[in-house]
């Protein structure tokens, strides 16, 4: 369910319809959002581009800390969508049910530094990034963190704040179907 209906199979172009067929093959399930997205193959095409390239890619941060930078992001933002569709893809990715729980309340339960302390600051980040402050970036630099992970933390962060924007702009909402498909991916 959103504000706007998702376009048909025949209404898609050819760009977008590939990287719906990519994502479904990728992930075992539909991405509601790309696909309702896809009114505008540009525009999905950018917003899939900088998702893969910050989240996806390997980098510097284990693919499950950025997922956990999501669900953070999601949960402070309170965008439940994202909530669900990335709190299953931490389950995926072998987190255990307390800790899903423990990333989405922000208590951070059974979480030790490294992780704990980037988790904190994505929480701040995504909550308050104005509150930031030098101190914050010199504690994850004391725990070896380079500036060029501080700031893929900073742009995990940002790419899901602007996909929470879009979703909530759009009223997105999971339907009893779609709540199925994530059991089932």
């Amino acid at each position: 369910m959103s504000h706007l209906n998702a376009p048909t199979e025949r209404e898609l172009a050819p760009e977008a319809l590939a990287l719906l067929q990519h994502f479904e093959k990728s992930y075992g399930r539909p991405s509601h959002i790309y696909k309702v997205m896809s009114w505008n193959a540009r525009f999905v095409d950018v917003a899939a581009d900088a998702w893969r390239r910050l989240v996806v890619e390997p980098s510097t941060l284990e693919r499950r800390v950025k997922e956990a930078i999501v669900v953070v992001t999601c949960s402070t933002q309170e965008t439940e969508y994202c909530v669900q569709g990335h709190s299953h893809a931490l389950r995926r990715q072998g987190m255990s049910d307390a800790q899903v729980k423990a990333v989405q309340t922000h208590t951070f339960d059974g979480f030790a530094d490294p992780e704990l302390s980037i988790l904190r600051f994505a929480h701040k980040a995504a909550g308050a990034p104005k509150s930031l402050d030098k101190a914050d970036f010199q504690k994850l630099e004391n725990l070896g963190l380079s500036k060029e992970t501080i700031l893929e933390i900073l742009g995990v962060v940002w790419v899901n704040t602007a996909m929470n924007f879009i979703v909530d702009a759009m009223g997105l909402k999971r339907t009893e179907e779609q709540m199925k498909e994530l059991e089932r991916a």
